[in-house]
């Protein structure tokens, strides 16, 4: 099974059962642990295989590869999924579907524009995206960086941080 050493330190409320949804494993299989960010890969015609955000294709510039990636997200994962042979391994992937206000809440760690982290203050409402991997042009699949624009906007944190800097923020989707 997939290592999910970032899983340590979560916590949260993951909302209604209503809203946990499945999508089909990606081929070839990659390692996702719970948490992950996921977007639908539709190349495959009548079906819907989870991918990592990891995956999602860059664009023009970062803004623009946000954006695309903001709609093609379909939720965060529920499960784990690894490349190791398993035979309890399912064929889907449970995943909590993005939809604002369904009463999900999640830790993840905040970074900044760089990638690097980036312990911060934040007020009730601060707004958070996909963070960029700093060594590539590609997005992370569970770390978030705040934001001013609400195009790009994933989650936003429910409760103001307090006056000492953290370096995780529980945010619901946006």
């Amino acid at each position: 099974m997939p290592r999910c050493l970032d899983n340590m330190y979560q916590q949260g409320y993951y909302g209604v059962d209503i809203d946990v949804e499945s999508m089909a494993v990606p081929s070839p299989a990659v390692d996702i642990c719970p948490g992950d960010f996921l977007v639908a890969d539709t190349s495959v015609p009548g079906i819907t295989e989870s991918k990592l955000l990891s995956a999602f294709t860059w664009t023009t510039n970062l803004a623009t590869t946000r954006t695309n990636a903001k709609a093609a997200f379909r939720g965060v994962s529920a499960g784990e999924y690894g490349t190791e042979a398993c035979i309890q391994q399912e064929e889907c992937l449970p995943y909590w579907r993005y939809n604002r206000g369904n009463g999900w809440l999640r830790s993840y760690l905040i970074v900044d524009d760089a990638g690097a982290a980036a312990p911060t203050t934040w007020h009730a409402g601060q707004l958070f995206t996909f963070a960029k991997n700093p060594s590539s042009n590609a997005l992370v699949d569970n770390k978030i960086v705040k934001t001013s624009d609400a195009s790009v906007a994933v989650f936003r944190a429910p409760n103001a941080s307090g006056t000492e800097n953290q370096t995780r923020a529980i945010v619901e989707f946006y």
